[in-house]
C-alpha cells in the first residue's frame, strides 16, 4: 500500500502540447511546475469515474428485494427454525433466526417460521427443530407443545418459555420430570457473572457473561435420563469455586448449561450475543451436528488469504509471500482490488488507476497463481466516492458498499467527528446508488478489469470490510459463486419490514454455509494480525490468532481461516502458519473448506 507519485502519460502529453504552443516559456517556470504535487493518474478517467462527490451521485430508489424464508442447499438435512416474531424484541428474534438458520445450512436446508404460525405435526417434515425463546411473555402454541412432548423429531429449545413445555400436561411439571429427568419449572438461578467458562467434551471454553443478567440452569433430577452436554463452570478452570445459586442447598462447582433427554435438547441461553468474544457460539455450532450431521467425520482444515492487493501493491512483497507458502506446500488466496483510488499528496485532487495500469503487479499476481494462489475479487475500488468513508477515501482503507462515519460514542444519539484512533466506526446508511443493478454494475467493472488483465474470471467475492447493504449482497449472489468472509445481516430482510442501520448482526462462521442471501460462504474466522489498537478493536498478535484456532477445535469440522497483509513482516506469517499446523490443521484451498 505504498504511495507512488509519478507523472502520468496524460501529464506527459500535456507537457508536450505546452512546449509546442509556448516555445518561449522560460525553463525556470517549467521546472517550477514539475513538483511532487503532480501525481500519476491524477484526474484520470478512473478517478473521474470513482472519485465522484457524494452529492453528485444519482440516488436509486433502493427498494429491497424479497427474500425467501427457506434457504440453504436442498438434499441434506432439513431444519425448522421457530422464533418469536411478534414478541417484545422482534428485531433481535429475527436476527437470531437468520443466524441460527445460516449455521443449519451447513447441513442442508432451513425454513424460518414465526412460532405463532406453527401448525400441528409441522415438525414431522423436518429432521430437527430449533426454537429460539426470546420473549418470556410469549404464549407458545399448544400444537407445538404437544408435538414436542409426543413426537420423535429432535427439538433444540433455547432459553425462554420452557416452563410452558413443563406444564403442558400437568401444572406441577411432574410428568415433564418423569419424561425428561430434569425440572423445567425450578431452574438453578445464578448471576451470569458467576459462569465465565463452560466445559464441553473436556475442553474449557470461554463464556461472555454479559449476554444475560441471570443464568437459569436446568436442574437435573434423574441423571439416567438427562445427559448434561455442557457444564457451566463457576470461577476459572484452574480455580473452580462453589456456585452461588438461588438454592442454598446446591453443592457444586458447575451447573448444567445444556441437557439432552429423549428428543429434547435444552440450552440455558441463546449464545449469539458478542459472538466474537463468546466461544459458547462455537459450542452451539458443534451441538448442531448431533441432530443434523451425526455421521460427519471430524476434520481440521485451515486457509489463508493475502489482503488488499491492488494496483499499488509491492510486486516483490507479493512474490515473497507466495514463495514462502509455496515452499511449505500451502495453497492460498489473494484478495484483489482491481481499482485504486486515492487523494493526491497535496490532498486537493484525486488519482485513479486499475490493474491494467500496473503490469508489474499483474505479473506478480500471475506468479502467485502459478505458486498455488487463487485470486478472489475484493470489491472494485474498496472505497466510495470522493469522500472519507470513513477514513481517508483511499482504496483499502474505506467501505465500498455502505456509508460509514466516525463517532465519539458507541450508541445513539451519535456525535459524529473526524476519525481518530479511539473513535467508534458507525453505520450511516446505504450508499446513494443502492439498487441491485447499481451494485452489479460496479462489481462487474472490477471483474472485467481482472479478466482483461489476464487474471481469469473471479468466482469468489470478498466484501470490503465485511459490510454491505442488503441490495449489495443480493448483487453478489447474482454475480459470483461464493463469498469468502464474515457475513452481515439486517432485521427486516426476513420479515419484510423496514431495514434500518440500527438492527444488524455480524456473523463469524465456524464452517461453510449457504447463507440467507442465497450464496455459499466460506469462513474467515480468525481475523488478521494488527500491530496496534484502533477504533476500539484490540491489537491482534500471532498468538491471538493461534489461540482462536485452538478454541475452534471444539467444532468437529474445525476451521482456522485468517488473512494477512503482504506488507507486514513475513515472520508474523510464519508464526501463525506454524502455530496453526502445530495444532493439527491442514491448509487447503478455500473451496475445499467443509
Amino acid at each position: 500500500m505504498n504511495d507512488q507519485y509519478r507523472l502520468s502519460k496524460m501529464g506527459r502529453a500535456a507537457w508536450a502540447v505546452a512546449l509546442v504552443a509556448i516555445p518561449l516559456i522560460s525553463a525556470g517556470l517549467i521546472f517550477g511546475l514539475t513538483d511532487d504535487s503532480i501525481v500519476e493518474h491524477q484526474g484520470s478517467k478512473v478517478a473521474e469515474k470513482y472519485a465522484v462527490p457524494i452529492d453528485q451521485i444519482s440516488e436509486s430508489d433502493g427498494s429491497t428485494p424479497q427474500f425467501s424464508s427457506t434457504w440453504g442447499e436442498p438434499g441434506g438435512s432439513k431444519t425448522l427454525v421457530l422464533y418469536d416474531a411478534d414478541g417484545e424484541y422482534p428485531e433481535d428474534a429475527e436476527l437470531y433466526a437468520v443466524a441460527v438458520g445460516n449455521l443449519a445450512t451447513h447441513f442442508g436446508e432451513v425454513e424460518a417460521v414465526d412460532l405463532a404460525l406453527y401448525q400441528e405435526n409441522q415438525m414431522d417434515s423436518f429432521d430437527a427443530v430449533i426454537y429460539l425463546g426470546t420473549d418470556d411473555k410469549k404464549q407458545v402454541p399448544q400444537p407445538f407443545l404437544q408435538d414436542v412432548r409426543e413426537g420423535q423429531t429432535p427439538v433444540m429449545w433455547m432459553e425462554q418459555n420452557i416452563d410452558e413445555l413443563a406444564t403442558f400436561n400437568s401444572p406441577d411439571g411432574e410428568d415433564f420430570i418423569a419424561q425428561y429427568g430434569w425440572n423445567g419449572l425450578e431452574p438453578l438461578t445464578l448471576d451470569s457473572s458467576e459462569v465465565t467458562f463452560v466445559d464441553y467434551k473436556d475442553q474449557q471454553v470461554g463464556r461472555h457473561a454479559e449476554g444475560v443478567d441471570l443464568l437459569n440452569a436446568p436442574r437435573v433430577v434423574d441423571p439416567q435420563k438427562a445427559e448434561v452436554l455442557v457444564h457451566g463452570l463457576c470461577g476459572e478452570p484452574s480455580d473452580l469455586r462453589q456456585c452461588v445459586t438461588d438454592d442454598p442447598d446446591y453443592i457444586g462447582e458447575s451447573v448444567p448449561w445444556a441437557v439432552r433427554s429423549g428428543n429434547l435438547t435444552y440450552l440455558a441461553e441463546i449464545p449469539l450475543n458478542y459472538i466474537t468474544e463468546n466461544n459458547l457460539y462455537l459450542v452451539f455450532a458443534d451441538l448442531l451436528y448431533d441432530p443434523l450431521g451425526p455421521d460427519v467425520a471430524p476434520v481440521k482444515q485451515a486457509a489463508v488469504r493475502f489482503e488488499d492487493v491492488g494496483p499499488e501493491a509491492n510486486p516483490e512483497q507479493l512474490r515473497a509471500v507466495a514463495d514462502y507458502l509455496h515452499s511449505r506446500d500451502i495453497p492460498f488466496q489473494v484478495a484483489v482490488m482491481p481499482v485504486q483510488i486515492d487523494r493526491t499528496k497535496a490532498g486537493n485532487d484525486w488519482y485513479g488507476l486499475t490493474l491494467l495500469d500496473a503490469p508489474q503487479v499483474v505479473d506478480a499476481l500471475k506468479y502467485m497463481q502459478d505458486r498455488g494462489g487463487t485470486l478472489i475479487q475484493h470489491g472494485t475500488s474498496h472505497q466510495y466516492g470522493a469522500t472519507n468513508n470513513p477514513y481517508s477515501g483511499r482504496s483499502g482503507d474505506d467501505y465500498e458498499f455502505y456509508e460509514y462515519g466516525c463517532t465519539s460514542n458507541e450508541a445513539p444519539p451519535y456525535e459524529f467527528e473526524e476519525c481518530k484512533d479511539d473513535s467508534w466506526v458507525t453505520k450511516k446508511g446505504p450508499v446513494p446508488a443502492d439498487s441491485v443493478d447499481d451494485h452489479k454494475q460496479r462489481m462487474d467493472e472490477g471483474r472485467q478489469v481482472m479478466i482483461e488483465a489476464g487474471l481469469g474470471e473471479p468466482e469468489i467475492f470478498e466484501t470490503p470490510h465485511y459490510t454491505a447493504s442488503v441490495n449489495a449482497y443480493k448483487a453478489m449472489t447474482e454475480l459470483y459463486d461464493a463469498r469468502y468472509e464474515q457475513g452481515e445481516y439486517f432485521a427486516g430482510a426476513l420479515s419484510g419490514e423496514e431495514i434500518s442501520t440500527e438492527n444488524f448482526f455480524g456473523q463469524v462462521f465456524p464452517y461453510s454455509v449457504h447463507d440467507f442471501y442465497g450464496q455459499k460462504v466460506y469462513p474467515e474466522n480468525l481475523e488478521n494480525i494488527t500491530l496496534k489498537e484502533q477504533n476500539n478493536h484490540a491489537a491482534r498478535s500471532p498468538e491471538t490468532l493461534i489461540d482462536r484456532a485452538r478454541t475452534n477445535l471444539v467444532v468437529r469440522e474445525s476451521t482456522a481461516s485468517f488473512y494477512f497483509h503482504p506488507f507486514l513482516d513475513i515472520g508474523y506469517l510464519d508464526q501463525v502458519v506454524t502455530g496453526i499446523e502445530d495444532l493439527g490443521y491442514e491448509f487447503v484451498p478455500v473451496t475445499e473448506l467443509k
